[in-house]
C-alpha cells in the first residue's frame, strides 16, 4: 500500500523546501502526496496560509490564485521528480486551514503531514509559524514533520529523540520514528536530562518500553545534566551532527490547553536547518 502524505503549501519558499524534503526522504517509498492550499480567511488569526476573504468580491480571484498556484507547484514537481513510485493530488479549499487539514487527514487516512516551519506571513525570527503550531496542537491523528526553510536534505544518519521518560510510550507513536530510521539506516540518539540513578520506577518502565520498540535499530542513550532541553539539543546537534530531531507530543492536559504550560515544541527550541518530527500520543 502506498504511504499517504499531506503536503501543505502557501506557495512560499519555506513550504516548497518542505515539499522537496519530503520527496527526497521518501524517494524509495511508494507514496501518494496530497498538496493542500487554503484561501479562506481564518477567523482565529492563523493566517500564514490566508489569501483573501471568500465573502468579499474577490472570492473568485482567491480561488483562481489558489488553483493557479497549485498548478504551478505541480508543474515544478513534474520537472524535478520523475519517480514512478510517487503520485500527486492537489486540493484547493475555501475553508479555514486547520479545518481543511483535519478533514483531509480523516477522509484520506493520511499517515504523515509535512509542513514548513513557518509561512510567508510569519516573519518573527526564532519561532515556529502559527499554522505549524496549530497542526501539532490540534491534529492528533498522525505525526508531523516540520521542515525549516534553511534545511537541506541529507539522508538522516542520526535522529535525536528528546525525552524525559515521564510519559508512557506507545508503539503507535514510535513506529513512525522507527520507520524513518530503518529506511534511512539511521542511528537513534536518545537524549534525556535524567539518568538511571535518579529515575523513578515509572521512568525506568518507560525506558524499558522504548527499548522494546527500538529492537533492531542502532540506538544509544545519552544523558546531559544542568541544562535546558533546548540548549542540550543545540549542543548535541552541533557535536554529533544529528540531522533530525523527534519528540513525543502528548495530548495536552486541561491546564495546558488553558495556556499555563508552553507547548512541547517551544521547549525544544527553534532550529534553522534541522527538521523536527512531532510524534503524537
Amino acid at each position: 500500500m502506498p504511504k499517504k502524505i499531506l503536503l501543505t503549501t502557501d506557495f512560499s519558499m519555506s513550504s516548497w523546501n518542505a515539499i522537496q524534503y519530503a520527496l527526497k526522504l521518501y524517494k524509495n517509498q511508494e507514496c501518494d502526496f496530497y498538496l493542500l492550499n487554503t484561501y479562506a480567511k481564518d477567523v482565529y488569526g492563523l493566517d500564514s496560509y490566508v489569501l483573501l476573504d471568500p465573502d468579499d468580491v474577490f472570492d473568485k480571484l482567491s480561488e483562481n490564485l489558489s488553483k493557479d498556484g497549485l498548478r504551478d507547484v505541480l508543474a515544478q514537481l513534474s520537472g524535478i521528480d520523475k519517480n514512478l513510485k510517487h503520485r500527486f493530488h492537489v486540493f484547493s479549499r475555501s475553508e479555514r486551514f486547520l479545518d481543511a487539514v483535519r478533514n483531509l487527514v480523516y477522509s484520506l487516512k493520511i499517515e504523515m503531514i509535512v509542513v514548513g516551519a513557518k509561512g510567508k506571513t510569519n516573519g518573527e525570527q526564532g519561532k515556529y509559524g502559527r499554522n505549524t503550531l496549530g497542526i501539532i496542537e490540534t491534529i492528533r491523528k498522525c505525526p508531523v514533520l516540520i521542515v525549516p526553510k534553511n534545511a537541506t536534505f541529507n539522508q538522516p544518519e542520526e535522529i535525536v529523540l528528546a525525552t524525559n521518560f515521564n510519559t508512557d510510550f506507545d508503539i503507535s507513536e514510535i513506529k513512525y520514528l522507527v520507520e524513518i530510521a530503518k529506511m534511512s539506516n539511521a542511528r537513534v540518539q536518545i537524549l534525556s536530562l535524567t539518568d538511571d540513578s535518579v529515575m523513578t520506577p515509572q521512568q525506568k518502565d518507560n525506558k524499558s518500553l522504548l527499548e522494546n520498540y527500538l529492537v533492531g535499530l542502532d540506538y544509544i542513550f545519552n544523558v546531559l545534566h544542568n541544562v535546558k532541553m533546548s540548549a542540550a539539543l543545540s549542543c548535541f546537534i552541533e557535536i554529533k551532527r544529528s540531522n533530525m530531531i523527534s519528540y513525543v507530543d502528548k495530548k495536552p492536559s486541561v491546564w495546558e490547553t488553558l495556556g499555563f504550560v508552553r507547548p512541547s515544541l517551544g521547549k525544544l527550541g527553534y532550529f534553522n536547518d534541522v527538521p523536527v518530527l512531532a510524534l503524537h500520543g
